[in-house]
């Protein structure tokens, strides 16, 4: 008899032929050590219409040449450890082959076909959808993510994204000292009680949903500014201090978001987003705020060729740097005070080929960390973590990437800060919309193998301030705290943008401040 190999036995079943997310699962699990891929099983022979593929690429055919062929009689028990189950409805008899089943589930209801809950979604509560990692028969949920989208790229989204879950997940059982992901729920979700609507109902009731949105598409418009609020950063653990804001003065045609910012001999140095609401592109501006709390005119600093937000200050053995967003170029260049504040010049790249959103640094324990979302794989619901012996680099990427899956707090939305010897994370909460809130995580686990945080306290827009409809960003300054603040208008500016933008046929995403 051969001796079973030593590691994780996995077989994987599909319907019909593998599309590119099962193709996407499939690899990363092969890329772990120690895991066998060993058999496929066929469900039902459903084929992909190519309209279907040609508008939701991951469910086009591909191959995954890693995975071992079908086996000629599957249903023989060979002591498999896990069947993964990409099937839409399961496989009969499944426990004859492995002693545990995994299996993707979606939305609230924890249904197994994508498709349809991807439209119940969109009808119930448009901007997020709910996917689950579960483990049959125990019926433990190994790992769950909130995804945000927007305007029907959401099947993309719930696909692609957690491909790679099975894979940490198998990682975690073959490696102990690796990263956790504990279970977060055990026993079943609520039943599905759409069984019965019938699909071209629910393709009705999302048309429906669609042509509801549109006129506040048109006149509702995101215009963004930018305050100071005397105060210290960890102050907002405890209290609610937005009502003291002072507002930098509007400007027709511009607005401000991201803030950062540093004092120098009683003047606040401020760094910020200056976005062109005419011509849709965001540039580096600086501007001052006096020991009279006066604002000076905004002056561009940097201006990389691309759409740049997020221009992140931190200082390191008595250099200045600006880390800003530049994820249309595809890299995250870090930029050194040459003639503070008005002169910079790149230092070092810091990521290539990785469209890094909000990338945030800070030093703890000995090394530099990174959090940041990506414009590739969903920038407001995947966080992603980089460490590094210096601030230059080399960046090492987390074992666990992504971290944390999560439309809630997962997207960067300021300063990393200490307080009593905790390390706090803000970040934002786009759960309900856009810029919908900051949420400050304290992070009980950093280290190259594993992270962990937990929600300590939401901070959300002041309904009576003069920007009620979005906050995303909270800044230290030292003594002072920078934050930004939008409300939604008509903004004449941002219309005829709009309109280029659906005539032109391309598509309308949602803007990475």
């Amino acid at each position: 008899m051969t001796a079973a190999k030593p590691g994780l036995r996995i077989g994987v079943a599909t319907d019909g032929p593998i599309v590119a997310w099962q193709a996407a699962t499939i690899e990363a699990l092969a890329a772990v050590r120690g895991v066998h891929l060993e058999r496929w099983v066929r469900g039902s022979d459903k084929r992909i219409r190519s309209e279907q593929a040609a508008r939701t690429p991951s469910i086009a055919p591909a191959e995954a040449p890693s995975l071992a062929p079908a086996s000629p009689d599957p249903t023989v028990a060979g002591a498999l450890d896990v069947l993964l189950d990409l099937t839409g409805e399961g496989l009969p008899s499944r426990f004859e082959l492995a002693r545990e089943i995994w299996h993707f589930s979606y939305g609230k209801n924890a249904m197994r076909n994508p498709f349809r809950a991807a439209m119940v979604d969109y009808i119930r509560t448009p901007g997020h959808s709910i996917v689950g990692l579960v483990s049959e028969p125990s019926g433990v949920t190994l790992r769950e993510g909130r995804l945000a989208w927007w305007r029907g790229e959401q099947l993309d989204r719930i696909l692609l994204d957690p491909s790679e879950w099975p894979a940490l997940i198998a990682r975690d059982r073959l490696d102990p000292g690796g990263p956790v992901h504990l279970p977060t729920r055990r026993g079943p979700r609520r039943k599905d009680r759409t069984t019965s609507i019938p699909t071209i109902a629910l393709e009705v009731a999302g048309f429906g949903q669609r042509i509801m949105s549109i006129p506040g598409t048109a006149t509702r418009h995101d215009d963004w500014n930018i305050g100071v609020i005397p105060a210290r950063i960890e102050q907002f653990l405890a209290e609610d201090l937005l009502a003291a804001t002072a507002w930098m003065p509007r400007r027709p045609g511009h607005f401000a978001a991201d803030p950062f910012g540093t004092e120098r001999d009683g003047v606040l140095h401020v760094f910020f987003e200056d976005y062109d609401q005419a011509k849709g592109r965001g540039l580096i501006a600086h501007c001052v705020v006096d020991t009279d709390g006066q604002w000076s005119d905004p002056e561009v600093v940097i201006d990389p060729g691309v759409h740049a937000s997020y221009p992140f200050l931190v200082e390191d053995l008595g250099t200045t740097f600006l880390l800003p967003e530049t994820s249309a170029a595809g890299e995250l260049v870090l930029y050194e005070a040459v003639d503070f504040p008005t002169r910079w010049r790149p230092a070092a790249t810091i990521l290539t080929g990785v469209p890094a959103v909000d990338a945030s640094v800070v030093h703890y324990e000995g090394r530099w960390w990174m959090f940041s979302t990506r414009a590739d794989r969903g920038p407001n619901h995947n966080l992603f973590v980089w460490h590094a012996p210096a601030l230059t680099g080399p960046w090492t990427p987390h074992v666990a990437n992504p971290v944390m899956t999560d439309d809630r707090s997962a997207r960067p939305g300021g300063t990393p800060f200490s307080a009593g010897g905790q390390l706090y994370r803000p970040s934002q909460d786009n759960s309900k919309a856009y810029g919908g809130g900051v949420v400050l995580n304290r992070v009980d686990i950093l280290n190259p193998r594993s992270f962990s945080e937990r929600k300590v306290r939401q901070i959300t827009p002041e309904t009576s301030s003069a920007y009620p409809d979005g906050l995303h960003t909270l800044a230290e300054t030292g003594r002072r705290t920078l934050i930004d603040g939008n409300v939604r208008h008509l903004v004449r500016a941002t219309v005829g943008l709009e309109i280029g933008r659906r005539l032109g046929g391309r598509r309308s995403e949602e803007r990475s401040n």
